[in-house]
Order: structure tokens, then sequence, then C-alpha cells
């Protein structure tokens, strides 16, 4: 991959959003944050990510209802999803890998695991992986702590 990785992040929480996207800034990314569904929705009409990152629970729209938007978008299809969620449980994992997510983190997230996450997944927005493999790789344990 060339330049820098683009992530769009989408969580209802003000401070998970500073948080996140400042961990991620220091490691080199270009973070556009977006709070909820909606406004993440609205944020993808002008800014195409390297990756999507974000959180199960939140108000109206979920991010169960988020990945199966991005899915059915033919520009998003191939974008890798990272969820970064206090919902650990196996039923909510298995809903959003159906729904078209590639990774799981629980909160509180480890910046550093955040990052090798982020870094892993990201390599598929490369397009020759894209061609390679028709669907972004899920992220093994050992990168994230949790694995759809």
């Amino acid at each position: 991959m060339t330049g820098v990785t683009r992530i769009l992040l989408v969580d209802d929480s003000e401070a998970m959003r500073r948080l996140l996207s400042a961990i991620l800034t220091a490691a080199g990314f270009q973070v556009v944050a977006a709070d909820g569904v909606r406004e993440g929705l609205r944020r993808l009409r002008t800014f195409s990510p390297d990756v999507v990152l974000t959180d199960f629970n939140m108000p109206s729209l979920d991010g169960e209802a988020f990945a199966r938007l991005l899915r059915r978008d033919r520009r998003f299809v191939d974008t890798p999803i990272l969820v970064v969620s206090s919902e650990t449980g196996s039923q909510v994992r298995r809903r959003m890998e159906a729904a078209g997510a590639n990774g799981w983190l629980g909160k509180p997230v480890d910046p550093d695991a955040l990052v090798r996450a982020v870094r892993s997944i990201s390599d598929f927005a490369n397009p020759a992986a894209r061609r390679a493999s028709p669907r972004p790789p899920a992220v093994r344990p050992d990168v994230c702590g949790a694995r759809l």
C-alpha cells in the first residue's frame, strides 16, 4: 500500500472517538471520525477509507446495521471492518461476522493492539491483495486479542 492509511472511525462516544483518533493519528494514520452511523454514512460521501472502525452499540443504527450497509455498497464491499466494542459475547461477534466485519477488539482498547490490528487488516486495502483474496482476512487473535 502506498500513502497514508485512511480510517473512518464510527463511535457515538466523543471520548472514545478522541482516544482512538489520538492513538491512530500518532501511529501515522489519517482518521476521520463520525458520531454514529448516520454521520458515518454522510462522511462516506466524500471520504474513501482503507479501513473502517466501528463500535457495536450505538443509538438508532448499530455497528451491525452499519456493516451491512457498507457491504451492500460496491465501493466498500472489500473495505476491512474492525469492530471496537465493549460487547464481547460470541453471539454478537457472529452477527457482526455475518454482517461483514473482519476483526474485533474489546474495550478498553490496548493502544499497541489497536495499531497492530489496523496495520494487519489495512494491508488488504492494497489493490493487489484484493485481487489475490475475495475478502479481507480476519485479524489473527494474537494481533488483536479476539477474532470473529
